[in-house]
């Protein structure tokens, strides 16, 4: 979906004190739900604090610490702006040693002059500045429609579903994977951020099944959070290839994926039609499979052992019969007619009960 052709906010929220209040509480507003959707720690601070510290919000994504100062002004900073924002830059710099970026985030784009003005403050400093205007911010109200739609007509946001659900671009992707061999980066994080939710599921597996899946990732991705160590040590000076894999060239046996996948598409139908899978290969280890779901990446560890263990449960007449019992004992509630995550939760704990008992 392209950037709608609307005026910044320049020309839509009124100048003056009042206006730049408004502007940052929009911000605010914008960042803490992007936070929550993609689970990263952000702080706001008070206007005035806001001054004194150089920051009017700081958020940790990434593995970096972002230090974000809102101006409510029109085009480029004009010479009265342009002392304060540099002291506001060094104020940023000692009051938050450990910030890696200071974002200048004000309504409209910046020209080349006001670019290069930014490049020229930037280089006196050994953190990385950056400027957000009218594309990024129309960006975040494309993602989070019920605020968006307070500043933007309705019609603005009729694609977003597309807009959220387009396939990644090359930037995207390199930026994404090339994480895997930075030694800075904490890979644990990374899967951490790229754990998929309900939603997610719903896009990429069939109606049929995809609550079961959500539920057995849930306990997978504790698993692999807790107990795996991760490290991107292991890839370092490795090359990065990803490949994407659709389900038209899956049916054409033309994927890159493990022949599983083909397998349970083929036997239980179970992915949605307009979903992509991507393989990332480094060095000669390979990670499967990943997904641009809703905005963001997600990883779904092995998905093809997941649907198999959840059609041999629905199947296993014994496991059914324990479900028959539990009804008849009043716990019917718990439990689909199939066997669904009650059931898959009961079996892994009496598995594992088994298991812990045989170690005593």
């Amino acid at each position: 979906m392209s950037i709608p052709n609307v005026p910044s906010l320049s020309k839509i929220i009124q100048s003056g004190s009042e206006g730049g209040l408004e502007f940052s509480r929009l911000m605010n507003q914008l960042l803490f739900e992007d936070s929550q959707m993609f689970n990263y720690y952000f702080q706001s601070f008070s206007d005035s604090s806001g001054d004194y510290k150089g920051v009017d919000a700081l958020m940790e994504r990434s593995f970096k610490k972002v230090g974000l100062q809102y101006k409510f002004f029109e085009g480029n900073p004009k010479s009265h702006y342009k002392s304060n924002l540099k002291k506001s830059l060094f104020n940023a710099i000692e009051n938050f040693p450990d910030m890696d970026e200071w974002i200048l985030v004000t309504p409209d784009n910046f020209t080349k002059h006001g670019m290069q003005w930014l490049e020229e403050i930037a280089s006196l400093t050994n953190i990385t500045v950056k400027h957000w205007g009218h594309t990024e911010i129309l960006g975040f109200m494309l993602k989070y429609p019920q605020i968006g739609r307070k500043y933007y007509a309705n019609n603005v946001f009729r694609n977003h579903d597309s807009y959220m659900d387009r396939e990644p671009s090359e930037i995207e992707i390199n930026d994404f994977f090339n994480q895997f061999v930075n030694p800075e980066v904490d890979l644990k994080q990374l899967f951490a951020q790229a754990q998929p939710n309900i939603m997610d599921f719903k896009k990429i597996f069939s109606k049929e099944i995809y609550k079961e899946v959500s539920d057995n990732y849930y306990s997978l991705y504790k698993d692999l959070l807790e107990f795996e160590d991760i490290s991107s040590n292991d890839f370092l000076n490795k090359s990065v290839r990803v490949y994407r894999s659709t389900i038209e060239e899956m049916e054409n046996k033309e994927d890159k994926l493990p022949g599983g996948m083909r397998m349970v598409m083929n036997e239980f139908n179970c992915f949605q039609r307009n979903i992509s899978f991507y393989t990332i290969k480094i060095g000669g280890i390979s990670s499967n499979v990943w997904c641009f779901i809703n905005g963001r990446w997600i990883f779904l560890p092995k998905p093809w052992k997941i649907i198999y263990s959840i059609y041999d449960l629905r199947n296993a007449k014994q496991l059914n019969l324990l479900i028959k019992y539990l009804r008849w004992l009043g716990y019917g509630d718990n439990f689909d007619e199939k066997n669904t995550m009650g059931l898959n939760i009961l079996a892994n704990r009496i598995v594992h009960g088994l298991v812990q008992k045989n170690k005593k």
